[in-house]
C-alpha cells in the first residue's frame, strides 16, 4: 500500500470569509494543518507507519475547516474506516520491523514517548481551533470549532490506538522469537488484538476470536477528546498492560489454539 502524504497547505481551505482578517484566519488554519500533521507522525512510530496514518487520515484537515453540510459526518466516517486499513499494514510491519522492546519497562518507555507526543499535538490543535473560530465571522463558528474539537479527540484516540497496537505487536513478536516460535501476520494480528482486549492478568483465549478486532476498533473510534488528554486517559497504558499479559501467557498454547481453531462456538 503506497502512502500519499497530504501537503499541509492542502488542508487549509480557501477562501477567507468576507469581513475577517485574511492573515489572522489564514495563520490559524495553517497552524491547524501543521498540528494535524504532527499528530499523525507521533514520536515512537517508524516513518512508514506515520506515512500510513497520514494517508488514511490526512484528508481530515481539509474536511474539518471546509464549509458545507455533512462535514462532521464525513469526518467521523473516515475516522471509523481508517483502523482496519492501518492494521492490514501494521500486521506485517511488526514482523519485519518490530520496535526495540524486550521487556515491560521498554514498552512503558516507548508508550510514554508516544503519549507525550500525541498530547502535545492535540494541545496545539485545540489552540489552532480557538484561533480559527475567533478569526472567523461565520455564524456559529465557535460552536463548529467545539464540534471539530471532538473529532480531533477521535483522531487522537485512533492514533494512540495504533501506537499501542504497534508497541504491543512488536513486543509479542520479540517474545515469540525468544521462544523460537513463528507466527504469520494474521496470527500476530489476532494475538495482539487479544492481548489488548483481555481483562485478566493473562491473554484470554476467547479474545482470539476474529470479532475482537471490531470491538477494539470501536473502542478507538468511539473515544473522544477526554480520552486523548492526560487527566481522563486510559490511552497509552494499554500496551503496558498487554505486555504484562503476554509475559504471563502460554504463547505456544495460544498459537496452537489459533491454528487448531479451538475457539468456543460462535466466537
Amino acid at each position: 500500500m503506497t502512502a500519499t502524504p497530504t501537503d499541509p497547505s492542502d488542508a487549509v481551505p480557501d477562501p477567507t470569509p468576507e469581513g475577517s482578517s485574511p492573515s489572522r484566519l489564514a495563520r490559524a488554519r495553517a497552524a491547524f494543518a501543521r498540528s494535524l500533521r504532527t499528530l499523525l507522525a507521533p514520536d515512537g512510530l517508524p516513518a512508514g507507519a506515520s506515512a500510513e496514518l497520514e494517508s488514511a487520515l490526512g484528508d481530515i484537515g481539509r474536511e474539518a475547516l471546509a464549509p458545507g453540510p455533512g462535514r462532521l459526518r464525513r469526518i467521523r466516517g473516515e475516522v471509523a474506516a481508517a483502523p482496519p486499513r492501518l492494521l492490514d499494514w501494521m500486521s506485517t510491519q511488526v514482523i519485519e520491523h518490530p520496535a526495540v522492546v524486550y521487556d515491560v519497562a521498554g514498552v512503558e518507555e516507548l508508550s510514554s514517548r508516544q503519549t507525550k507526543s500525541i498530547q502535545a499535538a492535540v494541545g496545539a490543535l485545540q489552540l489552532a481551533l480557538v484561533g480559527a473560530a475567533s478569526a472567523s465571522t461565520l455564524e456559529g463558528g465557535p460552536v463548529i470549532a467545539l464540534a471539530i474539537d471532538g473529532v480531533v479527540g477521535q483522531v487522537a484516540a485512533v492514533v494512540h490506538g495504533v501506537c499501542d497496537w504497534y508497541t504491543t505487536g512488536s513486543y509479542l513478536v520479540r517474545r515469540l522469537d525468544g521462544l523460537g516460535l513463528r507466527a504469520d501476520a494474521g496470527e500476530i494480528r489476532r494475538l495482539t488484538n487479544a492481548a489488548l482486549m483481555s481483562k485478566g492478568k493473562a491473554v484470554d483465549e476467547r479474545m482470539l476470536a476474529r470479532s475482537t478486532e471490531l470491538r477494539l476498533i470501536r473502542r478507538w473510534s468511539g473515544n473522544g477528546l477526554v480520552d486523548a488528554l492526560p487527566f481522563g486517559s486510559s490511552l497509552g497504558k494499554a500496551s503496558v498492560k498487554a505486555a504484562g499479559r503476554i509475559d504471563l501467557s502460554d504463547l505456544e498454547r495460544l498459537v496452537a489454539v489459533l491454528r487448531a481453531d479451538e475457539l468456543p462456538p460462535g466466537r
